[in-house]
């Protein structure tokens, strides 16, 4: 019987040893691709985002008198009620009063009517007339009086002053734009997502905020999720609320969200699990021992 030379030890590799050693590596490599592939990189569940206040409103009034008051400038802080632009309505408040008179008049026009009609010394028609006018003249007064709630225009809640659209002496039209407001207090965070985040995104996830202009990072929470996803694009809109931010976070900061979230800390274990075990020189399950090739006798 003759020895097994160097070429016989090398056989177990080739042949059918080889086919099972290549099929394990790309077996191997296909698992660690598809783990890489799964796995979120570093911006997978990043999101841009911008920090809106809970109130924002940009006043207006029906009347279009001169501007005599504006107390407030850009960034003045405000309380709820507090005047922010009075009018000079002098002109209403005298036709008022005069709107007011002619209905008493027509309200004792009214009575006298109702008194003959009662002595058969008018007709009905007549009485009727009169009750009328009355009714008419006090619904002129009525306008007039709805209108002069617009000469001054209150704050509807605490805030700020973004801008002021007009200034003082000028006559602005009915309607027209006035000054521009955002609430205080807590913020809120609006951001555009891809739509494939909503198998695992839901209210009540917590993400970390990243501000762009100070660097500091600030913690919320999700609140709602728009009603439907843009079609064009397959992103969706989702607010979150910032229920503490520092006195120098402003409406209208931007930044960058990360969503942290179990789904997304379970792939990315289970992906450096997969990715560890394929590693080189990483503990690795042996490939099947090849069948030793029969000696020749």
């Amino acid at each position: 019987m003759r020895g097994v030379g160097v070429g016989s030890v090398m056989r177990p590799w080739g042949g059918a040893g080889r086919v099972r050693l290549a099929f394990w590596c790309t077996g191997s490599l296909l698992a660690a691709a598809q783990a890489w592939a799964a796995a979120p990189v570093a911006d997978t569940n990043t999101a841009r985002g911008v920090l809106r206040a809970e109130n924002e409103a940009v006043l207006a009034s029906p009347v279009s008198e001169r501007i005599v008051q504006m107390p407030f400038r850009e960034g003045d802080s405000f309380r709820r009620g507090d005047v922010l632009v009075s009018f000079d309505c002098s002109q209403l408040a005298a036709e008022l009063r005069a709107a007011r008179a002619s209905a008493e008049v027509e309200s004792r026009n009214a009575v006298v009517q109702a008194e003959l009609l009662s002595m058969d010394a008018t007709g009905r028609a007549d009485a009727d007339i009169a009750k009328f006018k009355e009714q008419e003249k006090v619904a002129q007064a009525d306008a007039i009086r709805q209108r002069m709630v617009g000469c001054k225009v209150v704050a509807p809640f605490a805030g700020r002053v973004v801008e002021a659209l007009v200034r003082v002496n000028e006559t602005p039209a009915a309607n027209e734009k006035l000054i521009k407001i955002v609430s205080a207090g807590p913020l809120e965070l609006h951001m555009v997502v891809p739509s494939k985040w909503l198998t695992w995104l839901k209210p009540g996830s917590q993400l970390a905020f990243t501000v762009d202009e100070t660097g500091g990072t600030l913690q919320a929470r999700v609140l709602r999720i728009s009603g439907a996803v843009d079609a064009v694009s397959q992103t969706v809109k989702v607010i979150a609320a910032v229920p503490q931010s520092p006195a120098g976070v402003l409406p209208g900061m931007s930044g960058r969200a990360t969503l942290e979230t179990d789904m997304a800390r379970a792939t990315a274990s289970t992906a450096d699990t997969q990715l560890t075990s394929a590693r080189p020189g990483a503990p690795q399950s042996q490939p099947p021992p090849a069948t030793t090739p029969r000696q020749n006798r």
